[in-house]
């Protein structure tokens, strides 16, 4: 049997309704609309990952969250995802995002956690030591433990809706 058919104890059956519901939903909302349509009936699961979410935004500010969310939907290529993080933003920020590194809109905390966002999207493995205590700096040791995490939460639902629309299609993204 496949992976993608015996996931963490998963069914076949179970693989077979979750594609269905993918399908159905069309992937069309943000990772939070997604995983609420494809989870269905599922509440313990559900709530397993709304609580991680919730708490992911409530450990981070949630300025510098979103701007970093909006960053990571961008370089993953999630429209879904950018205009959900957009939307909580302000819109001279948003709209610099692509120039942070030399826009004087973004301060130096936000430009520390943006550079950090973009290599641990590109490459986890190769985050010069620099960019982490740059954040480090910025938010103290605790802080920077809860922004990586929270990080961390934000790219995995965004590649998660990702793999689901190209394991489903017709997603939009």
């Amino acid at each position: 049997m496949c992976m993608l058919h015996q996931v963490g104890g998963t069914s076949k059956r179970d693989m077979k309704f979750l594609y269905a519901c993918a399908y159905c939903v069309g992937m069309a909302g943000s990772t939070s609309q997604f995983f609420d349509e494809v989870l269905g009936e599922r509440d313990g699961v559900k709530k397993e990952l709304a609580n991680v979410h919730d708490l992911a935004w409530d450990v981070v500010d949630k300025a510098l969250l979103s701007l970093c969310k909006l960053r990571i939907a961008m370089i993953l290529g999630c429209d879904e995802e950018v205009e959900s993080a957009r939307q909580y933003l302000d819109p001279y920020k948003a709209d610099a995002i692509t120039q942070w590194a030399s826009s004087n809109i973004f301060v130096e905390v936000e430009k520390s956690c943006l550079r950090f966002t973009e290599e641990f999207i590109i490459d986890v493995s190769s985050i010069p030591d620099a960019s982490a205590v740059a954040v480090r700096e910025h938010l103290g040791e605790e802080g920077f433990v809860t922004f990586v995490n929270a990080l961390l939460v934000v790219e995995q639902r965004i590649r998660l809706l990702l793999v689901w629309s190209k394991l489903v299609g017709n997603t939009g993204t």
